[in-house]
């Protein structure tokens, strides 16, 4: 009797094992819906990879509309012209060799320098404003993100982390936790 309350460590300690991986598999895929209690929604549903996929595609379209609204501002403040002033800043430090030229009064040197660094301002700024959403429109780039919309699937993804995931992190658990559990037994034998 004593060695049977003895094998019940084992299996306490696999069935933990066991329950810590299937947990963070539920939380990350299950449920698949929202779920509801009297009319309220209940918390993490649906699973962590359901509630991202929609959130990654709405943050796709958010970033693609927002890149076409800087692209068409004037303001100094978006995010196409903080990369056209880098370009610039970038061009004027690598066209610093100007002002060492003594050749030239100091005047033309600016202007030389200035005009070096401008013409990479404007050819990125030619770049981002109209080349890219031109090639966006022409290339429908927003038919993509709603064909990966409906192509990422969630349970392709469970699939593969069922086979490449989830297998080996019910191997390595269930067997960390055995040896536990068979030291807590022989513990519990050597004091009994």
């Amino acid at each position: 009797m004593v060695f049977l309350k003895a094998i019940l460590f084992i299996l306490w300690n696999l069935l933990a094992g066991f329950l810590i991986v299937f947990t963070i598999k539920a939380m990350i895929f299950f449920p698949r819906k929202e779920l509801f209690f009297f009319h309220k929604k209940i918390p993490f549903t649906p699973g962590f990879a359901y509630r991202k996929k929609d959130w990654l595609i709405n943050k796709i379209r958010k970033m693609l509309s927002d890149y076409l609204k800087d692209c068409s501002s004037n303001n100094e403040n978006t995010k196409v012209a903080e990369w056209e002033n880098k370009v610039y800043q970038k061009a004027w430090n690598k066209f610093e060799f100007v002002d060492k030229i003594k050749l030239f009064p100091a005047k033309w040197r600016d202007n030389i320098h200035h005009f070096f660094a401008l013409i990479f301002y404007e050819l990125t700024k030619q770049f981002l404003r109209t080349f890219v959403p031109y090639l966006m429109k022409k290339y429908y780039l927003n038919k993509y993100v709603e064909l990966v919309s409906q192509k990422l699937d969630v349970d392709i993804i469970l699939g593969y982390f069922n086979k490449y995931v989830y297998k080996f992190l019910l191997i390595f658990s269930l067997s960390f936790f055995f040896l536990v559990g068979f030291g807590n037994m022989i513990l519990y034998l050597i004091i009994h």
